[in-house]
């Protein structure tokens, strides 16, 4: 992952971040000078460290149950600890 600095038409700095595979991930906003623009930067760099994921995505609906047998009923006190009724 790096940051970009580039020079805007009207004298501004902005800064773009970009993926291990130059993919674009985030635009900053256009600052007043490079130094600006190095501070955000900055700012980003050190908060990333304790930022944390809220998740805004619909919940979805729990699988359903899977099949299950079993032995004895519900009464799981005929059972041995291996898990094989006793004979």
């Amino acid at each position: 992952m790096k940051f970009v600095i580039e020079s805007e038409t009207d004298g501004r700095v902005g800064f773009t971040v970009l993926g291990g595979d130059g993919q674009v991930l985030a635009t900053g906003r256009p600052c007043p000078d490079k130094g600006s623009a190095l501070a955000a930067i900055g700012e980003l760099m050190h908060g990333l460290g304790d930022a944390c994921i809220e998740d805004r995505t619909e919940a979805t609906a729990p699988p359903p149950p899977t099949a299950t047998s079993e032995i004895g009923g519900g009464d799981m006190s005929a059972i041995g600890r291996s898990g094989i009724p006793p004979v």
